[in-house]
């Protein structure tokens, strides 16, 4: 029985840490990008950083060497100088065969035909099939459970010029606003607020914005873990070439 009360005491433990939010916060205000990952009260990113060692004096070493040897390491080198010439005439009829051996080759590797080229495009695309269609579930789960919140953007488009400037501000709030859209297709989002206006009086743009994500790991590790699993089952087809379509039935779902 006690054992049964600590098994349980630890899923529970192990419960509680995997469904508390982790939360990244990313802020670029006045040219400096600011990015911290914090859990529970725990900041994990950026870590506090040690104060540095005093580096210790190392005792300089005097150099031994004699100047004969200095000498005899140029004779050397002299005499190696001297057999590479006597050598230079037949390593000059080896290199051009080897040469033409390699031109020979690269002949032949050209002329691949283009059916096996695209009997392997054909192949890598059936497996990314297999692929795409064991994880679209948990990927979508993933990104359903990925929270922006508290999105926050305040740009000021200035320039000398007054049309480049009223060009550039249609420019970046049309990008920014579908940005906006595209993103809430695929995460739950909250806005804090969006304001982008022109400075035609300003010389230098102000790019400020702010955002929080959050997720809990329990989630994210589930769906990892039956992207895995649906690899795994079809493990056959994405190591070898097949047609068929994937097994989702005899994927374990998260």
């Amino acid at each position: 029985m006690t054992a049964l009360i600590v098994i349980a005491a630890i899923i529970l433990v192990f419960a509680f840490f995997l469904n508390m939010k982790i939360r990244a916060e990313v802020k670029y205000i006045g040219g400096e990008l600011d990015f911290k990952v914090k859990y529970l009260w725990f900041t994990i990113y950026p870590l506090k950083e040690k104060k540095p060692k005093k580096p210790k004096k190392k005792k300089s070493v005097r150099k031994t060497k004699a100047s004969s040897e200095q000498e005899s390491s140029v004779q050397n080198v002299n005499d190696e100088s001297g057999e590479s010439a006597a050598d230079t005439s037949g390593e000059a009829d080896s290199e051009s065969s080897a040469m033409g051996n390699q031109e020979m080759s690269g002949e032949k590797a050209k002329k691949e035909k283009l059916s096996e080229k695209l009997d392997k495009l054909k192949d890598i695309i059936e497996k990314v099939k297999i692929i795409w269609s064991v994880s679209k579930k948990r990927l979508k789960r993933i990104f359903t459970h990925i929270y922006i919140d508290d999105l926050m953007i305040d740009f000021v488009i200035a320039g000398g010029d007054a049309y480049e400037t009223a060009m550039n501000y249609g420019r970046i709030s049309a990008v920014t606003y579908n940005a906006i859209t595209a993103v809430r297709l695929l995460f739950p989002i909250t806005v804090k607020t969006v304001d982008i206006v022109c400075d035609f009086d300003g010389k230098k743009s102000v790019y400020d914005c702010e955002v929080k994500i959050t997720a809990r790991p329990a989630t994210i590790l589930s769906a990892g873990f039956g992207i895995l699993f649906g690899l795994l089952f079809n493990i056959k087809k994405l190591l070898g070439k097949s047609n068929e379509q994937p097994d989702e039935k005899a994927a374990v779902t998260a």
